[in-house]
């Protein structure tokens, strides 16, 4: 497995080499947004509603609303000093806490933090000490050019790192409205307790599978053995006169030739040249690779 960067797990004046991997990925199903009559891919553009044209993502700045309508404007260079400019690739513990002090509700997404050196002795040592005081690490780290809280705690033979939310991200329980209620009889607790036991045993997420996603493969099996497909056009439609696909250079000449078989030059005409202006999608931001710099090419959020 390709590590998303490689940095070093940081405190006091002790640096370890540390590798960070992500620990989960997405397995939902999928679905894509076709034209219902002819089965064509729905494109998503970017349009301004007062110039009346799609825009490039050079001309996308970010603003923050003060008011309806009125927004403060930011640069990159200014998002990304706002959180301490350059990435520094480092965990940063900032202190070492009881595992149960931190509510579950706080933890945001997950990640694998594996040795990134050759020598692996601070390492080894760090996980020991963690697992013979009973402590996780609180960190601080910066990833997607946004710092964020974190918990380092050991796993195996590696760390996880869980990306943590912050305080002021947690709805205040107080907010809800519980009713009173009677306190439980003698009899009703003695049965809660042994319906508790009977259904008690170990976690085996093996036995918690995702039943939506399996109902889902089966449903798209058995309408492609039925012949129950929808077919887009030969070509898909992105590759028709005035449709630019993301990521693909448009081949005027070819747009114009096949708009002159169609006997329709003039309309042809106009869509191929606002094709041929068309901006190409840039790639968005994605796993990084070993050794790169993730926050760098991430916008902030």
């Amino acid at each position: 497995m390709r590590a998303i960067w490689t940095g070093e797990i940081a405190f006091g004046l002790v640096t370890i080499p540390a590798k960070l991997y992500t620990a989960t990925k997405d397995l939902t199903p999928q679905f894509t947004q076709l034209h219902k009559e002819c089965g064509t891919r729905i494109q998503m553009v970017r349009r301004c509603a007062t110039c009346h044209r799609d825009v490039e993502w050079g001309e996308i700045g970010k603003g923050y609303e003060v008011e309806k309508g009125v927004y403060a404007l930011f640069t990159k260079e200014e998002l990304e000093k706002l959180d301490g400019g350059e990435t520094t690739e480092a965990i940063e513990i900032v202190a070492f806490v009881e595992p149960a002090s931190i509510d579950l509700a706080y933890i945001d997404k997950s990640y694998w933090v594996g040795a990134g050196g050759k020598s692996t002795r601070g390492f080894s040592l760090l996980k020991q000490a963690l697992i013979d005081s009973n402590r996780v690490a609180l960190a601080k780290t910066k990833l997607r050019t946004r710092t964020r809280l974190a918990v380092l705690r050991p796993h195996g033979k590696i760390f996880a790192l869980e990306m943590m939310r912050y305080a002021d991200e947690i709805v205040d329980t107080g907010e809800i409205d519980v009713p009173e209620s009677k306190p439980a009889t003698p009899r009703e607790l003695e049965l809660a307790l042994d319906l508790v036991k009977a259904l008690s045993g170990p976690f085996d997420p093996s036995k918690h599978p995702d039943e939506y996603r399996a109902a889902v493969e089966a449903a798209v099996q058995e309408k492609a053995a039925t012949s129950t497909l929808a077919r887009a056009p030969t070509g898909d439609a992105a590759d028709e006169p005035g449709a630019a696909k993301e990521g693909k250079v448009i081949d005027l000449a070819e747009l114009l030739a096949r708009s002159l078989a169609k006997g329709d030059v003039k309309k042809a005409a106009g869509k191929d040249a606002a094709a041929s202006a068309a901006p190409t999608e840039q790639a968005g931001p994605g796993p990084k690779k070993t050794g790169s710099k993730e926050p760098k090419k991430r916008a902030a959020g």
